[in-house]
């Protein structure tokens, strides 16, 4: 039996007056701003180590980034009100994007590396307990006795 997809109707999203752009602009630039300095600080905690306190960052970046959403969603849908204003505030937001992108690009490039360590030690615990729990029994030829095994499954808390 095929199922159909029924498709919902696209909302219009309401245009922004010229001031209400130019609010949302300044509103977007302060968020766009404190969520850089905010993955910045993850960068630096995660490249020094200190995971815990990386991880507390975790729910004002997510209302930030939420936020940030927000305004951008509003903003695409006023263009020509944003188009209206000054160009001196138009590079400003242009100049934090590219500050955010470029903190970004670092913070999921050290993001990509200690996922990377991290995986590569639980591997390494995950076979060494494996070979601790390997039978110690020998073939004719003196040589280990079949198989080894397959590492144990493990679980790892987050708690401590």
């Amino acid at each position: 039996m095929l199922s159909r997809r029924r498709s919902v109707p696209a909302v219009a999203k309401p245009q922004l007056t010229i001031a209400e752009a130019a609010d949302r602009l300044a509103r977007m630039s302060q968020t766009v701003a404190r969520l850089t300095a905010v993955i910045v600080e993850e960068t630096s905690l995660l490249k020094a180590g200190k995971y815990a306190a990386a991880s507390a960052l975790e729910a004002r970046k997510g209302e930030l980034s939420s936020r940030y959403v927000m305004d951008v969603d509003a903003v695409k849908a006023s263009g020509d009100q944003v188009a209206a204003q000054p160009a001196e505030v138009l590079e400003e937001a242009e100049a934090l994007h590219l500050a955010f992108r470029q903190a970004l690009d670092e913070n999921l490039a050290v993001l990509g590396v200690a996922r990377s360590v991290a995986e590569s030690l639980m591997r390494g615990v995950a076979q060494e307990l494996a070979a601790r729990n390997a039978p110690t029994t020998y073939d004719a030829r003196g040589g280990a006795y079949g198989r080894p095994q397959a590492a144990a499954p493990m679980t790892l808390s987050r708690r401590s």
